[in-house]
């Protein structure tokens, strides 16, 4: 991932009338680069924000692999174990509620909290998911989308510098 860009789910900036990103204590303002409401993922650019990210990818996941998946809770960044259960297509809805999509994705086990979503999971030392949801049946059960194969959109908004007309960043369910 380029310096100065965050990864997090689209549905938890869809709709904010303002966005900023928290980096030991200090508050910075983010744009959205990039917006995929089919595959819940979006981009921030955050002025002044350096230092190393994750590379993202999945190349090489499976199950039975450990990681952390890193989510903020209280204000704070939470560490929280977590263990690849399966790759998996995910069937939902867009983040607008308006269709029905397939997200790549992960199966987790993990015990990933209502908010944590948009927290990113990372897996062999790279950016491998991103915390969707949680089961609503099993506290350690959870899905991160997989920005690798899910990214294709997402990945030429950042090389073109455009999100379409037809992406409403103003709504969301």
């Amino acid at each position: 991932m380029a310096p100065g860009l965050v990864l997090t789910s689209a549905h938890v900036i869809a709709g904010a009338t303002a966005i900023g990103v928290v980096r030991d204590g200090l508050s910075m303002p983010a744009r959205i680069v990039g917006f995929d409401p089919e595959m819940d993922l979006a981009y921030l650019a955050v002025d002044g924000l350096t230092g190393s990210g994750f590379s993202v990818s999945s190349e090489g996941v499976e199950a039975g692999d450990d990681g952390l998946a890193y989510v903020i809770r209280d204000g704070l960044v939470v560490e929280v174990p977590v263990t690849v259960l399966r790759r998996v297509n995910i069937r939902t809805e867009d983040v607008y509620a308006e269709g029905e999509t397939l997200r790549p994705g992960f199966e987790l086990d993990a015990d990933v909290e209502v908010g944590d979503s948009g927290g990113a999971v990372v897996v062999n030392g790279k950016l491998a998911g991103v915390v969707w949801a949680r089961s609503r049946r099993s506290d350690d059960r959870s899905w991160a989308i997989d920005p690798d194969r899910a990214g294709d959109l997402i990945d030429e908004q950042l090389r073109t510098g455009v999100i379409s007309d037809g992406i409403d960043l103003a709504r969301c369910r």
